[in-house]
């Protein structure tokens, strides 16, 4: 998938809060959840499932997705 250079540090972010709340652990972001952190893009709806999806992905490691862009 291709970022943005607004949506890189945004996205990076999401994925560590994922993968914190998987371990059932408060992240680094002090409970932020990966869907709030996205929120702060404003993206459309669209985007932001494309980048919800992508962000699960990466952070289970299952890039079923790789290569492709958007």
């Amino acid at each position: 998938m291709d970022l943005t250079h607004d949506e890189r540090p945004v996205v990076g972010r999401a994925v560590v809060a994922y993968r914190e709340a998987q371990k059932g652990h408060k992240g680094l972001f002090r409970g932020t959840t990966a869907d709030q952190i996205l929120d702060e893009l404003k993206p459309s709806p669209v985007r932001w499932a494309e980048l919800a999806d992508f962000v699960i992905e990466t952070a289970e490691g299952s890039r079923k997705h790789s290569g492709s862009s958007s």
